[in-house]
């Protein structure tokens, strides 16, 4: 996106334009959801439902104005993390000292990682489809029995495929 087409995307975001929350919904989804399932796992809360709650509420609260995109992710992944330290407050005293020992403990190594999961997503239009089709879905958590069934393709394709796109994200990267 260009910086005039950020404006105009954040303007209309915090004017509460339906369309312009689809668009910043679908540009930070994947890497709330990535964070958001390491957080909730452990409680049995789905992502999604926290993630939905947090641009919910965003909507609901006009008078909030956000000075940039990368502000609006940055205020979801802290809503993440208080919303996760509001579920363990109903917990008993030892297990919620643990939960929230663990939050703080690792919300930086978490958010490197969705960082990391990020670079690897960007770095797959540099491979051919069904390459990158393949690494999005090991990085989804798919099994290579589940993406060989899924493509209808052989399960050593899904393999070598694999390590081939491997060996050119490594080439990418060194750049």
């Amino acid at each position: 996106m260009s910086k005039q087409n950020d404006v105009i995307l954040l303007e209309s975001f915090n004017r509460r334009h339906p369309r312009a929350f689809s668009i910043v919904y679908r540009m930070i989804y994947r890497e709330l959801y990535l964070y958001a399932t390491r957080l909730f796992e452990s409680l049995n809360v789905p992502a999604e439902d926290v993630i939905q709650d947090i641009f919910t509420d965003i909507w609901l609260r006009e008078s909030v104005q956000f000075p940039s995109i990368l502000y609006i992710k940055t205020f979801c992944f802290i809503a993440l993390k208080n919303a996760y330290k509001n579920k363990i407050k109903h917990l008993g005293y030892q297990q919620r000292f643990e939960l929230e020992s663990k939050v703080e403990n690792e919300f930086s190594e978490d958010i490197e990682q969705v960082e990391l999961y990020h670079s690897l997503y960007e770095s797959l239009k540099f491979l051919p489809d069904d390459y990158a089709t393949i690494i999005r879905m090991y990085l989804e958590g798919w099994k290579p029995e589940e993406i060989a069934t899924k493509l209808g393709i052989a399960l050593q394709t899904v393999y070598n495929k694999r390590r081939e796109a491997v060996i050119m994200l490594r080439k990418y990267m060194v750049k």
